[in-house]
């Protein structure tokens, strides 16, 4: 364990006992006392910070626990004081200009800074030069575009971190089913109308409000919802697409495999709309926080739960949007780490 030269203050040890300090040295740290150092973190306390962020380098139960603590107050999950996310940018690059330096370097070969680790995703935030944080992408997520980096504001959200951050959704209802991400169009062949056919087969029916999150023209994410309104018998659908309407093309082929579920073109509804003035290239970040709002409100129509989510969305202030595409990236890359590592 690195330990900063920082010493134990009375504000401290107003948050911690000295028996819960002494804990943290334990193979088992009691759930209350991270709890602790959570809550004074999450106020500001650099020393609290400094303890989560030397008990995160370890490789166990409770490295893991409080390397995500640290990253849900700096993603914005954790309710947090304003600016918290840059206090732990900071400690975070100091830990490791600390690692880099040759006297430790060699003891950390397969440390949490040289592996891929949330720890690792909060140092590429943190550091200013674009040739590191490339060389950190490379490391942290196969694939990605050259030249590209995680951590860049308009960056494309791809199927695996969309199919991460759907996987086991707490919210997620059982009479509700999210697909895997597909692209509309592959060769030729209307790959969302073939799954819809499949289900059929193997169901009789869409026995379920189906989520479909789609890339069309491959540099496009919309969704698509297939669902029975209550106390109807006919399906309906509704397409979520956070940018200009869509071509005629790709209404066709929408059409095509809405037929499959017997849903007819008069029953397809289309929220549409450029909501991506302060989220560039924020199409995935807007499906995936689309379904989030459908499992969450399952009572409500799909519709008019899509309607009010960009409804709401576009009167948040510009800084508001900004922090939304800021922090939901960041979210987004601890489901994909989460699915990818630790399943």
């Amino acid at each position: 364990m690195v330990m900063f030269p920082a010493k134990l203050t009375s504000h401290l040890m107003a948050e911690l006992t000295v028996e819960q300090f002494s804990g943290l040295f334990d193979k088992k740290i009691p759930p209350e006392t991270l709890a602790s150092l959570a809550k004074s973190a999450s106020n500001g306390n650099l020393e609290s910070i400094d303890l989560l962020h030397n008990i995160a380098l370890r490789h166990d139960s409770e490295g893991r626990k409080a390397e995500n603590i640290l990253f849900d107050l700096f993603s914005g999950k954790l309710p947090a004081k304003k600016g918290i996310d840059k206090e732990i940018q900071e400690t975070s690059k100091k830990l490791y200009q600390l690692h880099l330096n040759t006297k430790i370097k060699t003891h950390l070969t397969d440390s949490k800074l040289t592996t891929p680790s949330k720890l690792l995703y909060i140092v590429g935030s943190a550091i200013e030069k674009v040739i590191d944080k490339i060389s950190l992408t490379k490391l942290l997520m196969k694939n990605e575009p050259k030249g590209s980096t995680l951590w860049d504001n308009n960056r494309m959200t791809t199927s695996d971190e969309i199919d991460a951050s759907n996987k086991n959704n707490p919210t997620l209802p059982s009479n509700m089913t999210i697909n895997c991400s597909i692209g509309l169009m592959q060769n030729g062949y209307n790959l969302l109308a073939d799954v819809i056919e499949q289900k059929i087969l193997n169901n009789k029916t869409l026995d379920k409000c189906e989520l479909f999150p789609i890339n069309i023209n491959d540099n496009h994410w919309i969704l698509a919802v297939f669902y029975q309104p209550e106390h109807k018998q006919d399906m309906k659908c509704v397409v979520f697409n956070s940018y200009q309407n869509v071509s005629l093309e790709i209404t066709n082929e929408i059409a095509k495999a809405a037929e499959k579920a017997g849903i007819i073109e008069k029953d397809i509804t289309y929220i549409e709309g450029n909501i991506q003035q302060q989220v560039p290239n924020g199409c995935g970040l807007f499906v995936v926080e689309a379904i989030k709002q459908l499992t969450e409100n399952n009572q409500q129509d799909p519709y008019d739960t899509l309607k009010e989510f960009q409804e709401n969305f576009i009167k948040k202030t510009m800084a508001e949007q900004k922090e939304f595409n800021i922090q939901n990236r960041r979210q987004l890359y601890s489901n994909y780490h989460d699915s990818k590592y630790l399943s």
